[in-house]
């Protein structure tokens, strides 16, 4: 349809809907035009057709004819380049270590590499005993190293969770998303000189501040009697054993025993 076709059926259609209106705006003015003294010409007015194109109605009606504006056809790139999509983190499945949030256990965890053996919270018959074992292993030409003595409750839970974190969970875990945690747990399982055939009780003779971790070296025979000395013969005279020889031959235990009690009434007998 022309332009022209489209105003006349607009006019008729406003016509037929607003005569009143447009009766109002097509009548003569009902005054003159007063001319101005000064002869300045006044701008003209607009004539009935721009008031009638100027309504609102007759501006909506004529947006409809309008033909609607093209769309730009941008072709959507979907596909991102593989070049630009960020790769996925390969995490690991198997969960970290605990935290350790008693003091007394970070304390003992951050001088592990100084080898800081608590013996002063250990019981005070034991560590006596401990005392008297160090001085019998001197007298016979002996050495003798602590590796570890009182442990905290929480301590030992870190020693378990290493242990088992080890054991079960990492050892044999080939994932490349585990390797930073496998090797982290590894140093902790070297550092802290725990045995893949034994794994740490929940509560142990350290906990109870009875027992330290030791390496003795005893000489083939005293210097005095000239005989072999056996290391466990030599710390039962001073109230300590050895639980578990083969699988932890470190620990010595103190137990009190009859020989102990024999020794101390020995001394007080002769003091």
């Amino acid at each position: 349809m022309s332009p022209n076709r489209r105003i006349v059926c607009i006019v008729t259609f406003v016509a037929g809907t607003s005569c009143l209106g447009f009766g109002q705006i097509v009548g003569p003015a009902a005054q003159p035009a007063i001319q101005q003294s000064n002869s300045i010409a006044e701008p003209s007015s607009p004539s009935w057709a721009e008031e009638l194109f100027n309504l609102p109605v007759v501006r909506f009606f004529t947006s409809l004819f309008q033909p609607a504006p093209e769309l730009a056809s941008t072709p959507l790139n979907l596909q991102q380049p593989a070049a630009e999509i960020a790769p996925v983190a390969n995490a690991c499945p198997v969960a970290a270590l605990d935290l350790i949030t008693d003091p007394a256990a970070e304390q003992l965890e951050a001088s592990m590499g100084a080898d800081v053996v608590d013996v002063s919270n250990m019981v005070p018959a034991a560590a006596a005993a401990l005392g008297r074992f160090q001085t019998k292993v001197a007298a016979v030409g002996g050495t003798i190293v602590l590796k570890s003595a009182y442990r905290p409750a929480a301590y030992q839970q870190h020693l378990q969770n290493v242990w088992y974190k080890w054991m079960d969970e990492l050892r044999n875990n080939t994932d490349p998303g585990c390797q930073e945690l496998r090797e982290q747990v590894h140093n902790e399982f070297t550092m802290h000189r725990l045995i893949e055939t034994q794994h740490p009780v929940a509560v142990s003779d350290h906990t109870r501040g009875l027992a330290f971790d030791a390496t003795v070296a005893l000489p083939a025979k005293s210097a005095s009697r000239r005989r072999r000395i056996s290391l466990d013969g030599l710390a039962r005279t001073v109230g300590l054993m050895r639980p578990a020889i083969a699988a932890d031959p470190v620990h010595f235990k103190f137990t009190g025993g009859m020989r102990t009690v024999a020794v101390a009434r020995h001394r007080r007998g002769n003091a």
